[in-house]
């Protein structure tokens, strides 16, 4: 399959390569790009009527849709370690996977434990860790928005 130009693959604090995507590449990356800038996990938390289960759970489909996108996809976007394939399945490993894995557990707990009467949000807002919980959110959206930009930039969208 042709290569297009080098492009830099870049999320600031996470990872920085040069690839030179293929066709299937790029449009595995406009597919993922599509399906994340769409996503809460993706946009600004709103505090007053966002929530954190709401977050998480859009995070956490983004694992099925990576890996649909990625097989969908074949071998192609997989064509050695550099490719979109192997980086995109790191982001998930090493960037998304840290932030589901520390505050599923926690929330859910926290979440058992709501009183009746109060609602979801109300309870959500009474957790303890709820800005800690945000602050980590927000850390985690700024390498997604990073990784949105580099999804664009290889494929093709500016």
């Amino acid at each position: 399959m042709p290569k297009t130009k080098e492009v830099t693959f870049s999320i600031p604090g996470w990872l920085s390569v040069k690839l030179e995507p293929n066709q299937a590449e790029q449009r595995a990356a406009w597919s993922l790009y599509v399906e994340i800038s769409t996503r809460i996990a993706s946009q600004p938390f709103d505090r007053n009527a966002g929530r954190m289960r709401a977050a998480l759970s859009s995070l956490y489909t983004l694992f099925n849709v990576t890996r649909q996108i990625l097989r969908d996809s074949g071998p192609e976007v997989a064509q050695g370690p550099e490719s979109f394939g192997p980086v995109a399945i790191r982001f998930l490993t090493e960037v998304l996977a840290p932030f589901t894995t520390k505050w599923h557990e926690p929330l859910t707990m926290y979440e058992e434990l709501r009183p009746d009467g109060r609602s979801d949000f109300e309870h959500e807002r009474h957790w303890d860790r709820f800005d800690e919980m945000l602050r980590d959110l927000e850390d985690l959206q700024r390498k997604i928005a990073a990784y949105m930009v580099a999804l664009g930039e290889l494929s093709g969208v500016r």
